[in-house]
């Protein structure tokens, strides 16, 4: 059960080896999933070929919306950093929001994403 954040498909249309292995693994025992927020980050790319290697990769995957659900959970994620000092960008507060209302474990390469101290987000 998880979930991937932009900097790992970024990474993945890129051709890093780890990264491109790791999803590869992950296929192979389960659906790789995403969310509309990282697809949006991924679509509005300026380079043509970037925004179509996303495109085809974001159509073999589940891609999960951003629902009052995520919505919740985002919103007790702001309050929470806001008062710990630790802000982190708002696409990023969306995504967490998502996996957690989806109960996944979020897989992501940006180290900010580890200041909302959830056992749920694992960086690679």
């Amino acid at each position: 059960m998880t979930l991937i954040d932009t900097s790992v498909i970024i990474d993945f249309i890129a051709g890093n080896e780890k990264i491109v292995s790791l999803i590869r693994e992950l296929a192979d025992t389960e659906e790789i999933k995403t969310t509309s927020i990282t697809e949006y980050e991924l679509l509005k790319h300026k380079s043509n070929l970037k925004r179509r290697l996303a495109e085809e990769f974001l159509s073999e995957i589940t891609v999960y919306p951003f629902d009052g659900a995520a919505a919740k959970e985002a919103a007790m994620l702001f309050k929470e950093l806001e008062d710990a000092g630790k802000m982190i960008n708002e696409n990023d507060l969306l995504i967490a929001g998502i996996a957690l209302a989806q109960d996944e474990v979020l897989l992501t390469r940006d180290q900010k994403l580890a200041k909302i101290g959830k056992d749920t987000i694992k960086t690679v």
